[in-house]
């Protein structure tokens, strides 16, 4: 479930793209994808930071990661819990899972990867001391049946931390207040759970966690660079425009106040990823 998988090229039919489970995820949002995880990682440090610190990587600690991507906050768990430890990766985009192997060659930490669902986790029962998942329950059909799969390979006693934006709460700083909530409605609609961020605590109280606790973690994009990499928003403006969501004129003077904030550096974009995280009873 490699993290943002919507493809965006699909949204040029008006607003039907994709919205069923990652298939093939070499690309996202029009740049390979290896590339744009790295990107979205540093962006979002602060977030993996927190979660990491939630999860209790330390020594000796088995900890496994659900849609993993290239690997790269696994590789890091790894390297907390070290040799008396465990930390896995699943992903199911058989060319993440080959990126995270090829990156943890050679590191010499307990990092092991493999391609499966979320929805059919290969492990038994109460394996893991704790689960995580983050940007990865935005795009799933059925968001309840894989968190109670985390639920189920979590021992007892243990934790899961599920993390996903809320797609509803982006908020560049734009003059017209209208063309740019259209924009941003009609790209995040593409992803099949927009609004996932503000169910994640029903659903990890649904699947029977014990002491849900729910952060609310601001993201800052400082300068329409970083909101690209994140969110592809100039790209969104530019097919709003091709496929009539928003008329000619509305589209250029979008165009122009983005250069404008830019010229100044005064474009900022806002949203929030929601870290949601449970205990399992026992």
């Amino acid at each position: 479930m490699t993290s943002e998988t919507t493809d965006r090229g699909r949204a040029a039919d008006g607003g039907s793209g994709w919205k069923g489970e990652p298939g093939d995820t070499s690309t996202l949002l029009g740049r390979p994808a290896v590339g744009y995880l790295d990107a979205a990682a540093d962006t979002l440090g602060t977030v993996k930071r927190e979660i990491l610190r939630r999860l209790g990587a330390e020594p000796g600690r088995r900890l496994l990661d659900v849609g993993c991507g290239n690997g790269t906050d696994v590789l890091e768990i790894a390297g907390r819990v070290g040799p008396s430890g465990e930390a896995v990766g699943v992903d199911v985009n058989e060319r993440a899972i080959e990126e995270a192997q090829a990156r943890s060659t050679g590191t010499g930490v307990p990092a092991s990867f493999l391609t499966a669902s979320a929805y059919a986790l290969p492990f038994p029962d109460g394996h893991f001391d704790g689960v995580r998942s983050e940007r990865m329950v935005q795009h799933l059909a059925d968001p309840a049946g894989a968190i109670a799969e985390l639920v189920r390979v979590t021992k007892p006693g243990g934790r899961v931390l599920v993390a996903d934006p809320d797609h509803g709460m982006w908020a560049p700083d734009l003059d017209d207040r209208d063309a740019t909530r259209t924009v941003l409605t009609w790209w995040f609609d593409n992803i099949r759970n927009p609004w996932i961020g503000r169910r994640l605590s029903g659903l990890l109280r649904a699947a029977g966690l014990l002491e849900v606790q729910v952060k609310p973690m601001p993201v800052v994009l400082d300068g329409i660079a970083a909101a690209d990499g994140l969110t592809g928003f100039s790209d969104a403006v530019r097919r709003a425009g091709e496929v009539g969501v928003l008329p000619p004129d509305r589209v250029r003077a979008l165009t122009d106040n983005i250069a404008e904030r830019e010229a100044d550096g005064g474009f900022l974009m806002y949203g929030v990823i929601i870290l949601a995280e449970g205990r399992k009873e026992g």
